[in-house]
């Protein structure tokens, strides 16, 4: 699937809500919607998939207030940027796509790495079935060198979904697995 093909599909999903959606250049912004008035806007040149998943999250929500002019860390933008992410991730999946390729959907889709990292990781990881034990044998095996620099405990601990309560246990294990002593 093409870029564009993906953009057409998210852009179509935001007319069925009723949402004049249509390219416009408005105040430098990539991607608008006003929901009271059922209308948008998006700069063709400029708007990713992800732009436009954030967008469609506002539309089905109907999400109509904002709670200032910088609002980026309200309710409402934090669950349109979870929600796109999720949104993008599972079609990217649905065509073949694994955690494996992680910065290959976001090149593709624009969202912002570290944030659908540590999202995906977590909503879509399961770790049911493995041990504490088994987790750190399964992270430091995904580095070909281990060192002391990329071996981090709270990626460890964010990446299998473990509460940060658990640092100090999973310190003591990555020190007895990989046979030196972590830099706190």
């Amino acid at each position: 699937m093409k870029q564009e093909e993906l953009i057409a599909l998210v852009v179509d999903k935001v007319e069925k809500l009723g949402i004049d959606y249509r390219p416009f250049e408005y105040d430098n912004q990539r991607a608008w919607i006003d929901t009271r008035l059922c209308i948008g806007g998006y700069n063709p040149n400029t708007a990713t998939p992800f732009d436009h998943a954030h967008e469609y999250m506002h539309a089905y929500y109907k999400d109509n207030r904002r709670q200032g002019e910088c609002d980026t860390v309200s309710r409402a933008e934090r669950r349109a940027n979870k929600e796109a992410v999720l949104m993008l991730w599972d079609w990217f999946v649905q065509r073949g796509g694994t955690f494996d390729n992680i910065a290959q959907f976001c090149e593709f889709t624009g969202c912002p790495y570290q944030m659908a990292d540590r999202l995906i990781r977590s909503m879509c990881y399961d770790v049911s079935d493995k041990s504490f034990k088994e987790c750190a044998i399964d992270y430091i095996s995904k580095f070909d060198v281990i060192t002391r620099d990329n071996i981090n405990i709270y990626n460890f601990l964010d990446y299998y979904g473990y509460h940060h309560n658990a640092y100090d246990e999973a310190k003591d294990l990555l020190f007895e697995l990989c046979w030196f002593e972590l830099v706190v």
